[in-house]
């Protein structure tokens, strides 16, 4: 989601001879990207303009861990720790000028506006994804605390809710084994045979997909002549993907080079997509008692 920013501002330029001069200037950074390099606690938000060799930026400096739950914080810019800077060089300005620990000695800076005051605001939304396939799911099924969303194990009988949903899931309906009109990644007694599937597991690994008695049939926990429960009082390991988007402002901008002041109530900088990812996000719910309706 490429956000556009195209503002016209203000210049007013206090000048000994002529004070109250107004000069009109515009900041195009239509075709620009939000780009982020990250160095320990200091994050650097910017936009370059190849066209005319400018750039608008945003150093945060934090300890907080950002972009990791859904969110909004904001931080007062203090020409410290947390700056605004737009500038304009004498050359082609490339990512290195941001990104490196030591910031290349070319193209120089010919103007520089630094913000003396106003506040920068991230909005981070979260979403995370635990790969069952299935879209827009609500409630928390086994009442394990992780919502059906994101949980790797919806009914909370250990037996993935990817696994249940059978392998020709979605071109054909989702598994429903025991014919009971509650489809297995839902039914905690798969097999309908009495013993409830997390049960089912004969080398209490925490896996009743391994526990088999009779290959022909597969799994105790589908084989309705198997009956034998066994005493399992945790869920196995969850897993799911994290990805976090960021959508940030500026308010109440005042950017000061030598006598020139800008001043801009509400900026929109920019969003970046993705701007943090974690493919494998582990957790082990606590145990919760299965109930059968």
């Amino acid at each position: 989601m490429k956000k556009i920013l195209l503002i016209l501002i203000v210049v007013i330029a206090f000048q000994s001879c002529d004070d109250g001069d107004v000069i009109v200037t515009t900041f195009d950074f239509e075709d620009a990207d939000l780009n982020l390099c990250g160095n320990g606690n200091q994050y650097v938000f910017y936009k370059i303009n190849t066209n005319v060799s400018e750039s608008i930026s945003l150093q945060i400096t934090t300890a907080d861990t950002l972009f990791t739950t859904s969110e909004t914080k904001s931080y007062e810019l203090d020409g410290n720790g947390n700056i605004v800077n737009y500038r304009r060089f004498n050359g082609d300005i490339t990512s290195a000028y941001f990104c490196n620990s030591v910031p290349p000695t070319t193209p120089t800076v010919a103007i520089d506006y630094v913000a003396t005051s106003g506040t920068a605001t991230l909005n981070t939304t979260i979403t995370r994804d635990d790969g069952d396939r299935i879209d827009d799911e609500t409630g928390d099924t086994d009442g394990d605390g992780i919502p059906d969303s994101f949980d790797f194990d919806d009914d909370g009988d250990n037996v993935p809710t990817s696994v249940e949903l059978g392998p020709n899931y979605p071109d054909e309906e989702p598994r429903d084994s025991d014919g009971d009109g509650i489809y297995d990644y839902l039914d905690i007694d798969d097999d309908n045979d009495g013993v409830l599937t997390i049960y089912e597991d004969k080398n209490q690994n925490l896996n009743p997909n391994d526990d088999i008695t009779n290959p022909d049939v597969g799994p105790d926990y589908l084989n309705g002549a198997i009956s034998i429960s066994y005493e399992i009082d945790a869920f196995r390991e969850h897993s799911y993907s994290l990805s976090s988007d960021v959508v940030i402002r500026l308010s109440n901008l005042v950017l000061v080079n030598g006598e020139e002041t800008i001043i801009q109530e509400n900026l929109l900088l920019g969003d970046i997509e993705n701007v943090f990812t974690d493919e494998n996000v582990t957790l082990t719910p606590a145990f919760v008692l299965p109930s059968k309706d």
